[in-house]
């Protein structure tokens, strides 16, 4: 069975938001309430995908969402580097797990099936996620796309990670809030999923589809 981590079991949305408020509002101008977040949403995805990629490096993703969002304002290579740590320091400062993600793990655990956590991202920042949160403690692995042959919704993301599991990719669960990266890439690689829609944004979708963790209980059609 194989978790996703960020807006899954790590609430990465709700972080970034606050961190977002506390390093955007100390900047010179301050840029726009009214469209901030979603902006910064919007950066993060576009230059993400070229760090996933390989098209950009961690650093330079980094510093092309910094320009993007602050300009007109122009940062040499060290000036964004330093914006983007004041950022980056707010974040992991707001980092949180969701309230039923160690329950939920805890219960998938406990009926001795196999877990992991498949995450896209860099796999020395998603581990330290996962040790800060308190997920750690659980022992369960953290496979990221950094380590893997390719990031989700790559087919040869999901399976790596199943195999690490000692496991085929149809007796394997996904769980995770992507309808791309996790559902349809699992999909993909022949496995089952579950969508976490945690806010209601895809009723009517045709796969099967919870609006918390605390609905699955892993003893029945879960497993």
């Amino acid at each position: 069975m194989l978790f996703d981590l960020d807006d899954t079991l790590l609430d990465h949305r709700g972080a970034a938001r606050d961190a977002l408020l506390a390093w955007s509002s100390s900047q010179r101008p301050v840029p726009d309430p009214d469209d901030r977040e979603t902006r910064w949403t919007l950066l993060e995805s576009k230059h993400y995908r070229w760090f996933q990629s390989g098209a950009l490096t961690k650093e330079e993703q980094r510093r092309a969402r910094v320009r993007e969002f602050l300009a007109p304002q122009v940062f040499s290579d060290s000036e964004a580097d330093d914006a983007f740590a004041e950022y980056w320091a707010a974040y992991v400062e707001a980092w949180r797990p969701f309230p039923d993600a160690v329950p939920a793990l805890r219960r998938a655990l406990g009926q001795g099936l196999a877990v992991g956590i498949l995450t896209n991202g860099d796999a020395a920042d998603q581990r330290r996620k996962v040790r800060a949160t308190g997920l750690g403690e659980l022992g369960i692995p953290v496979f990221a796309s950094s380590e893997l042959p390719a990031a989700k919704p790559d087919p040869r993301a999901f399976a790596a990670a199943c195999a690490a599991l000692g496991a085929a990719p149809g007796e394997c669960l996904m769980i995770g809030d992507s309808l791309e990266n996790d559902i349809a890439g699992a999909q993909n690689a022949a496995m089952p999923a579950i969508l976490l829609d945690r806010y209601g944004r895809h009723r009517g979708v045709s796969v099967q589809r919870v609006t918390s963790l605390d609905e699955l209980r892993f003893d029945g059609p879960d497993r």
